[in-house]
């Protein structure tokens, strides 16, 4: 390996190559790697020299891996840092959330908008406005039982990588390479749950990361009458960057304190004339007292 290829770590190199190379698309020039994903030309010489660019660009999701595994703050990399501040906030606490939902026209301009958006009650029309979910979430959640702690432990050793939705909404991909995203890692679990009797289901909702979330997927398993959501994938990342103390977290902890469930399935949750529409999330946190 040659000395540049080192500026980005073997692990990360390793995990990137798993990536099939058809799925790339070098669709980023040089000059947007530098200036929205804060990378060095160093660095970004060393991807071309480990095959992560074709000489004119790059792809946007090794961009982001890299950044992440870097370390590096962007636009596309913000949200980690929020992620970890709540779930650092007091056993007992809970996390108040107040989450707007900013619909994107899906149309072409000139078009009159007709705004839908999904809320946990269902879904609403905004025309009038963004539209606004509050949620309680508490950083205290009951402990899995055996079963479904030796399932997380098993896929706790699964990789967070961003992939492109070609290869990362196959659980199949996850299962023969073990690297994964939130979609498909949060597939595999709910079907190898099920093939173990669990009770378990898909969670669609937002991570909170103020001033703005993101769009994320994540289980949750019944515990005592409670279903306690779980994101191994999002804990074993944030231990690799360094973001949680490991003397304090492992991927058996809920991650709820940070998860603000909209539904049990994938799709839009936002709608503009019937077409799916883009949203973003601007999100207030405050931690406090139950009401």
């Amino acid at each position: 390996m040659s000395t540049q290829a080192t500026l980005v770590p073997d692990d990360t190199l390793r995990r990137l190559s798993l990536v099939p190379d058809e799925v790339r698309d070098f669709e980023v020039p040089w000059s947007s790697a530098e200036r929205d994903y804060g990378l060095p030309r160093d660095v970004l010489r060393a991807m071309l020299a480990a095959g992560l660019g074709d000489g004119a660009g790059f792809d946007h999701f090794d961009l982001l891996n890299v950044s992440l595994d870097l370390g590096v703050r962007s636009l596309w990399t913000f949200g980690p840092a929020g992620w970890a501040k709540g779930l650092r906030a007091p056993a007992g606490t809970v996390v108040h959330a107040e989450v707007e939902y900013v619909p994107e026209c899906a149309h072409q301009p000139g078009h009159d908008c007709d705004f839908q958006v999904l809320l946990p009650t269902g879904w609403v029309p905004c025309a009038g406005g963004p539209a606004v979910a509050r949620f309680e979430l508490p950083t205290s959640w009951p402990p899995p039982r055996p079963a479904a702690a030796e399932l997380l432990e098993e896929f706790g050793r699964t990789s967070f990588v961003r992939l492109p939705m070609r290869v990362g909404l196959d659980p199949g991909f996850v299962e023969r390479t073990g690297i994964a995203d939130c979609t498909g890692g949060s597939l595999f679990l709910v079907r190898e749950g099920r093939r173990r009797g669990l009770s378990i289901r898909l969670a669609q909702g937002v991570i909170l990361s103020p001033p703005f979330s993101v769009l994320h997927y994540w289980v949750e398993i019944e515990s005592d009458g409670v279903w306690v959501p779980h994101d191994p994938l999002i804990v074993g990342a944030m231990l690799r960057w360094r973001l949680l103390d490991p003397i304090e977290w492992d991927v058996l902890r809920s991650t709820g304190a940070v998860l603000a469930r909209i539904s049990g399935e994938m799709g839009p949750v936002g709608l503009d004339a019937g077409h799916p529409a883009g949203v973003s999330f601007a999100t207030a946190v405050r931690i406090g007292s139950r009401g």
